[in-house]
């Protein structure tokens, strides 16, 4: 929670200076190289991070191999960047590009001191590791926006954030590879990890098929609003997912021969997921105009109505993230690719068709049919996976949509004609609309709602 509040601060301070022309150049530098982020690292990292056991020389033969990678990406990316300033005809893009390509060596350098600190689960470490990391990248990209550098502000984020997390890292673990390059290691990780760099490959398209339409026919000023808008949904479905998958993928792992066990944490995670992100996502689309100004300011009112549909598509998102831990754990990468490359097409044609036929908006809509389309046929394959049917599945998320979607209705009604002070127009109806949300969880004693109340009272007692 800590990391998306000083991100939401970082990112509303820029915005403020940087303006969203900037913001959406670094969107069509981050699109055109964030391919080569994906596969930097061949799945390798995950890999590691799936074995039970890991030797030593496993480490160094990674290391060395991502090192090499990172060399290689950085040359290509560098040699590119005309181009990509061509394709998006706009010459500051080809600049940025150049300046960030060395991002592939670092990253290279600090992979396997983080999949060391995954693989051990120290995620207590790594939270303060990134906590510490985003406060500095902040504090000198603020410093070079108030100085008027615009863009170069935020690639200087970009490097330090970067950098710190790598140093952080490397202190934390202390480890340095030996000069170890075996073709059996590499061989033995690239049966786990080229499936799921295929998906990872295929996702990262489908995902970003969206800025590459936007900034390539609707240009940097409109991709600037939709990338703040899609980040700003992203950064609590992010947290929320992210911080499950740190610790539900290597725990699995653990117990991969446990379908049944698996079943019943993916079950109870689930329900917990789906009872945070309905009620916060919702509220957050019926408050999107008040949230949007006093983050960003009157100059980002275009992103309201960008933000409002979009907070609705990051409910069904946080739950779909939780399907590729289970694919991993169960060591099913290849059956992971074949249903993404299906759900990635629906994706693609529904981006597509939104944006030729009305628009940015259009295409929002477009994403969010389609993500809807999938969403179901994604839930079965997990179910067969698990032994689980659907109803199963559905049954044990679908209580609180309907809660949430009965607060959604009731508060939007009080507070419609009700005018308030900016900051009071966020503050109270988000206040009631939770305060309504938990009542009536607590009244139903549903599920989700109990196991938290159960791990709140153990705490307390083991504080005690």
């Amino acid at each position: 929670m800590s990391i998306t509040v000083a991100g939401l601060v970082i990112s509303g301070i820029l915005s403020r200076l940087i303006t969203p022309a900037e913001f959406g150049i670094i969107a069509m530098v981050t699109l055109a190289t964030g391919f080569l982020n994906v596969i930097k690292d061949f799945g390798f990292g995950a890999a590691l991070v799936q074995k039970k056991t890991v030797t030593d020389d496993e480490f160094s033969t990674v290391f060395w191999f991502n090192l090499i990678i990172g060399v290689f990406l950085t040359m290509i990316v560098f040699l590119a960047s005309p181009y990509i300033g061509d394709f998006f005809k706009e010459k500051r893009v080809e600049q940025v590009t150049k300046v960030l390509s060395s991002t592939f060596i670092i990253n290279a350098i600090g992979i396997i001191w983080s999949n060391k600190l995954v693989k051990v689960l120290a995620f207590k470490q790594i939270f303060y590791r990134s906590f510490l990391s985003l406060l500095f990248g902040g504090a000198v990209s603020i410093g070079l926006a108030f100085k008027g550098f615009g863009v170069w502000a935020i690639v200087s984020q970009i490097y330090a954030t970067l950098i710190g997390n790598t140093i952080l890292n490397y202190f934390q673990i202390k480890w340095l590879p030996t000069f170890t390059l075996k073709k059996i290691y590499i061989r033995d990780l690239i049966r786990f990890g080229l499936p799921l760099l295929a998906d990872q490959a295929i996702n990262y398209w489908a995902r970003n098929i969206d800025n590459l339409l936007v900034g390539r026919v609707l240009g940097k000023d409109v991709l600037g609003y939709y990338n703040r808008g899609y980040n700003l949904m992203l950064l609590p479905v992010r947290q929320l997912t992210n911080t499950l998958t740190k610790v539900l993928f290597p725990s699995f792992s653990l117990i991969q021969d446990d379908t049944e066990k698996i079943a019943s944490i993916y079950l109870k995670i689930s329900g917990v997921v789906a009872f945070i992100a309905f009620p916060l996502m919702m509220s957050l689309s019926m408050l999107a105009e008040p949230l949007i100004l006093i983050i960003y300011g009157e100059n980002w009112r275009p992103v309201i109505p960008i933000f409002k549909v979009l907070s609705i598509l990051g409910m069904f998102q946080a739950l779909a993230a939780l399907s590729g831990n289970i694919y991993l754990a169960l060591g099913r990468p290849k059956l992971m690719f074949q249903i993404g490359l299906f759900s990635r097409t629906v994706i693609i044609l529904g981006l597509v068709f939104g944006l030729y036929n009305s628009g940015l908006m259009g295409m929002i809509y477009g994403y969010c049919i389609a993500s809807a389309i999938i969403f179901l046929p994604e839930l079965f394959f997990i179910g067969k996976l698990l032994d689980l049917n659907l109803k199963t599945i559905i049954f044990n998320f679908i209580p609180y949509l309907l809660i949430a979607s009965i607060c959604y209705i009731s508060i939007s009604a009080v507070f419609l004609n009700i005018d308030l002070p900016l900051v009071l127009d966020f503050i109270i109806p988000f206040t009631c609309f939770f305060l309504m949300y938990l009542t009536i969880n607590f009244l139903i004693k549903s599920k989700a709602f109990s196991a938290i109340l159960s791990l709140v009272k153990e705490r307390k007692f083991a504080q005690g």
